[in-house]
């Protein structure tokens, strides 16, 4: 079964399991709400085991919630997998790091 975790300590938020579109409505709207409740936030990625197109845009979409926040925030540790997938998306650079 897939599954997604979301860990909180201080300004740093870690996602584990797969981002994908399976698990990606498991992740509740006050999840991202306290995930973008500070000035600056870390989201790693390290412990994320798949990643598919609807995790990249889910990804894009924090980066909107943020700014609407006025949040600023960055991305660790991203999965081999999900690189592949922005090099192929065409979007190289968009997520900050």
């Amino acid at each position: 079964m897939s599954q997604i975790s979301v860990s909180l300590h201080q300004n740093i938020a870690v996602l584990q399991g797969e981002l994908t579109r399976h698990t990606l409505t498991k992740i509740s709207k006050k999840t991202v709400k306290s995930m973008l409740a500070t000035s600056n936030v870390l989201i790693d990625l390290q412990q994320v085991n798949k990643v598919d197109t609807a995790g990249l845009a889910w990804l894009f979409y924090l980066l909107e919630q943020a700014q609407s926040a006025q949040c600023q925030l960055r991305f660790a540790n991203l999965p081999s997998k999900l690189e592949n997938l922005i090099t192929l998306s065409g979007v190289n650079g968009f997520l900050p790091n």
